[in-house]
């Protein structure tokens, strides 16, 4: 039995990922930060946005991070605005960091302690109306490459990239 931290398990890919987990009777600590998820006693609201975050409720090993929180606001480029970038990046990239640097110390503590983040097809592909969420994907591509190197061999650290689900 394994321990793992789904950021972003009340909807989705993390919800999903969270049930297959449960269903191997893995431990799966949950966050949902808009949509509660009732009876289930190891998920709790996070908020990655704020200054600091209380992850006091895991375990002292963490065999795996997920972090799925992200947003797509699709719209032309001249649209975009630079809060709304602001507010992606917040999310998706800083987010992401304060997570794992919170989480650290629990995944160096495992035998084989894993992080996958989440991109997306349109940083490598390229799509109309997607440069906002490309540059924060493109963001998390770059962290996750710098990491598996910083990390390795003790954490393994990989990307997704799905297209919209």
């Amino acid at each position: 039995m394994k321990n793992y931290l789904i950021v972003g398990a009340s909807s989705g890919i993390g919800k999903k990922l969270s049930e297959l987990l449960e269903q191997k009777e893995n431990n799966v600590y949950g966050t949902y930060f808009s949509r509660e998820i009732i009876g289930k006693s190891n998920y709790h609201y996070l908020n990655v946005l704020d200054e600091t975050i209380d992850l006091s409720f895991l375990p002292e090993t963490l065999d795996g991070l997920v972090y799925c929180p992200g947003s797509i606001d699709l719209k032309p480029f001249s649209r975009i605005k630079t809060q709304d970038v602001q507010n992606d990046l917040a999310l998706q990239v800083i987010g992401a960091i304060k997570v794992i640097q919170a989480v650290l110390p629990k995944l160096k503590a495992s035998e084989n302690g894993s992080i996958v983040l989440f991109s997306t097809v349109a940083v490598q592909t390229g799509f109309p109306f997607h440069a906002q969420v490309a540059v924060s994907k493109g963001a998390i591509e770059g962290l996750t490459k710098a990491l598996a190197a910083e990390f390795a061999p003790t954490i393994r650290v990989n990307a997704i990239a799905p297209s919209i689900t």
